[in-house]
């Protein structure tokens, strides 16, 4: 997949016959796969390429200054796309500026002139333009006028549930993250370096690594069982977030304690992929409960990380 960057110039004649999907695609769930699917079907058909045109950084934190919780970074999204099988990804800054681009000049400036596209795939609920003022039925009198042609996709619904990213946040912030897994390509992960903590682990004989989380989107308070990826190594592991309610801490910690690992974690990046919520967080009136707990902890991690459909992946991709 090629990743065109920052109003760099696109090549027209790589872009013939394009068919392009708009979008955040935050998570590429199931409903956004499903947009890809139509999208590289629709340019098998006509001979040409698919083309998906995201932004960056997120509106919100443009438009209101908020710092979004969102399940994928841009460095995750963009592997996402790739192994999704699409053949380019445009990534246009988002600012104020652009906000204001009326519905009709979208159309001209980037579906037409930038892209060439041929046709335009998009989902149930897309909009654009300045104040959102652009709809479907917009966009499909503007194809009719234009030259191209636009699909709308049906949501993609399990147990009468429609997938968005909405509802897959939810799920995380409230500690499905199974749940949230089986609807994503891949289980959530957070990424960032091991920084210095209490060092409370190594005394009760789980030394653990304090992760920094690139992330404002964190998963209920309790204890996980994950994956860690550490130097292209993969361990299993569990991880407890919360704030130590036993010892009185003050603010969140992401803790997580490696399976078969010996050595100093200090200063290494790590990426955690949650695989299941195991408790939620507790106050132990001793360490020695503490202890206990940890001990148990373990051994259902191990066990369900043992587990058939967690060893294959849970991945709909």
């Amino acid at each position: 997949m090629e990743v065109i960057r920052n109003n760099e110039i696109i090549d027209a004649a790589a872009l013939r016959n394009a068919v392009v999907t708009i979008g955040n695609f935050d998570g590429c769930h199931l409903g956004h796969q499903e947009i890809f699917r139509r999208t590289r079907s629709h340019a098998a058909r006509i001979g040409g390429v698919s083309v998906v045109y995201t932004f960056h950084p997120h509106p919100a934190s443009v438009l209101r200054g908020v710092t979004p919780q969102l399940i994928f970074t841009l460095e995750e999204k963009i592997a996402a796309i790739d192994a999704l099988g699409m053949d380019y990804l445009v990534i246009a800054p988002f600012t104020r500026e652009f906000a204001e681009t009326p519905p009709d000049a979208f159309v001209d400036g980037i579906i037409m002139k930038r892209l060439g596209a041929k046709g335009v795939v998009v989902g149930h609920d897309f909009c654009f333009g300045k104040k959102a003022q652009g709809d479907i039925t917009f966009l499909k009198r503007m194809g009719k006028k234009m030259g191209f042609f636009v699909e709308s996709v049906n949501p993609v619904t399990i147990e009468g549930r429609v997938i968005s990213s909405t509802c897959i946040r939810k799920m995380i912030l409230s500690g499905d993250v199974m749940g949230a897994a089986r609807l994503m390509i891949h289980p959530y992960r957070i990424h960032g370096p091991v920084v210095h903590g209490m060092a409370r682990g190594r005394e009760l004989g789980f030394p653990t690594a304090n992760v920094s989380s690139d992330k404002a989107l964190i998963p209920a308070y309790g204890v996980y069982a994950v994956y860690i990826i550490m130097a292209g190594r993969r361990y299993e592991g569990v991880v407890n977030i919360g704030n130590n309610p036993t010892f009185g801490d003050v603010g969140t910690s992401i803790e997580a304690f490696l399976f078969d690992f010996e050595g100093d974690l200090y200063e290494q990046d790590l990426a955690v992929e949650f695989v299941e919520h195991i408790r939620g967080e507790i106050k132990f009136a001793d360490k020695r409960y503490l202890i206990d707990q940890i001990n148990e902890d373990c051994r259902q991690a191990k066990v369900i990380l043992g587990r058939k459909d967690i060893r294959e992946g849970l991945r709909h991709s």
